[in-house]
C-alpha cells in the first residue's frame, strides 16, 4: 500500500456527543511566540502519549501552548476535528478507515498508540467476564450479553475473537452499549455478562470488581494502531505547526517509554479515580511507537478485510494519498535518540497529495 525506505541507521460515523473533560495540564500555559491550538484525544490510556505532552511541557518545549479535550470515542473526536473544535484528533485505524468511505478529509500523520515493530499488537483490549456468569474462555460467551463501544475497535476485536473459536457475534451473543469507562460498574452491577474494552477500563474491571475474570486478552487478532489526524488542508496549509506537534508527541513517547511509573502518576491527573498503581499495571499492555512502519501498513491491510468482511466498508481504502510520513520522517532523522530504544523496521514513505 505504500512505498517502504529503509531506515535511516537508528534502531528504532454520528454527531459529536460531548467532551467528557476539558482540561489544562500545568505546563501549557499562554507564553509569548507560542501558538495556540486545541487538540482532542480520547478519555483513555491509549492517549497517554498527548496527556503526557501537555503536562510535562514537551508541547511548550516546541512552541505550542496546548489545550487538551478529551471525548468518549475516536468517532467523536474525528466529527470534533470535521467540526473545527480541534485542530489534532486521534482515530484508530479501523474508525479512519470507514470516515475516509465516509467522505470526511482528514490525513494520518503519525501513530498515537501502537507498535512500529509488531503486528500482533492487540494487548490493550481484554474480554472481562462478571463474577458467576460462567464465562471462563471465549466459546463460554455464547448466550450471553457484552458491553462495548459498538461500532469501534472493541466490537472489531470481538468479532475477531469469537470468530476464532466459531462463533457469530451477530447470532451468538447479544452486544450492548457500554461506555468503556462504565464498564466495571457494568459488570459489578451485574447489567452485562462480560465486557469487551482497551486499557485502562479492562485493568480496571479486574482489579476493582471481586471475582471478575479476565477471559482472553490480546491473542494476536489484528494489529491495533491509533493514529494522529488532522485536516488536509491543515498539513498542506501549516506544515510548520504539525510538524511541531510531531516533536513534541514523538519525544512524549519516548519519555513514557522511559518513565513508565512517572507517565502513570502523570496520566492519573487526566483519569482521577483510577489510581497510580492501576494505570501503572494497565501500561504494560500499551507500546506508544510513533512510527508508520510496514507493520501499519500490515495493521491497515488486516483492518479494511476484516471490516468489509463484516459489511463495514466498501472494500479496500487506500494507505497512500490518506497516511502522509514525510514531516514523521523527517522528526525521525532530526532526533534519532528519540527512536534508539525501538528495534530497527522499514518506515513507510507515503504522501497525501
Amino acid at each position: 500500500m505504500g512505498k517502504a525506505v529503509r531506515w535511516l541507521g537508528v534502531g528504532l460515523a454520528g454527531l459529536v456527543i460531548g467532551a467528557v473533560a476539558v482540561l489544562r495540564g500545568p505546563s501549557a500555559v499562554q507564553a509569548e511566540g507560542r501558538e495556540r491550538v486545541t487538540i482532542g484525544a480520547v478519555d483513555n490510556l491509549l492517549s497517554a502519549v498527548a496527556m503526557v505532552a501537555v503536562s510535562r511541557g514537551f508541547y511548550a518545549k516546541h512552541g505550542v501552548d496546548a489545550e487538551l479535550k478529551l471525548y468518549r470515542s475516536g468517532q467523536e473526536v474525528a466529527k470534533a476535528l470535521a467540526a473545527g473544535d480541534v485542530i489534532f484528533g486521534t482515530s484508530a485505524i479501523n474508525n479512519f478507515q470507514a470516515e475516509i468511505q465516509a467522505g470526511l478529509e482528514n490525513v494520518a500523520y503519525i501513530v498515537i498508540m501502537g507498535d512500529g515493530a509488531s503486528r500482533d499488537n492487540d494487548r490493550p483490549l481484554a474480554i472481562v467476564a462478571a463474577p458467576g456468569s460462567g464465562i471462563g474462555a471465549p466459546h463460554d460467551l455464547r448466550g450471553k450479553t457484552i458491553g462495548l463501544s459498538l461500532g469501534g475497535t472493541a466490537e472489531l476485536y470481538l468479532r475477531a475473537v469469537l470468530e476464532k473459536t466459531g462463533l457469530s457475534a451477530d447470532r451468538d451473543v447479544r452486544m450492548v452499549q457500554v461506555l468503556p469507562a462504565n464498564s466495571a460498574q457494568a459488570l459489578r452491577a451485574r447489567q452485562v455478562d462480560a465486557i469487551c474494552t482497551w486499557e485502562p477500563w479492562n485493568t480496571q474491571a479486574v482489579r476493582e470488581v471481586p471475582g471478575a475474570v479476565e477471559v482472553v486478552r490480546g491473542g494476536g487478532h489484528f494489529n491495533y494502531v491509533i493514529l494522529g489526524l488532522t485536516k488536509k488542508e491543515t498539513l498542506r496549509n501549516r506544515p510548520e505547526l504539525v510538524k511541531r506537534e510531531i516533536r513534541a508527541k514523538a519525544e512524549a513517547a519516548w519519555w513514557i517509554r522511559r518513565n513508565p511509573a512517572e507517565a502513570a502518576a502523570t496520566v492519573a491527573t487526566w483519569l482521577p479515580g483510577l489510581g497510580v498503581d492501576l494505570l501503572r499495571e494497565a501500561l504494560r499492555n500499551v507500546p506508544f511507537d510513533v512510527r508508520v512502519t510496514e507493520y501499519t501498513r500490515i495493521a491497515w491491510d488486516q483492518s479494511y478485510r476484516l471490516l468489509s468482511r463484516w459489511g463495514r466498508l466498501r472494500g479496500p481504502v487506500a494507505m497512500q494519498g490518506w497516511v502522509d510520513t514525510r514531516l514523521l520522517n523527517e522528526v525521525i532523522r532530526e532526533n534519532p535518540v528519540w527512536f534508539t530504544d525501538l528495534k530497527r523496521v522499514q518506515l513507510l514513505q507515503l504522501r497525501s497529495w
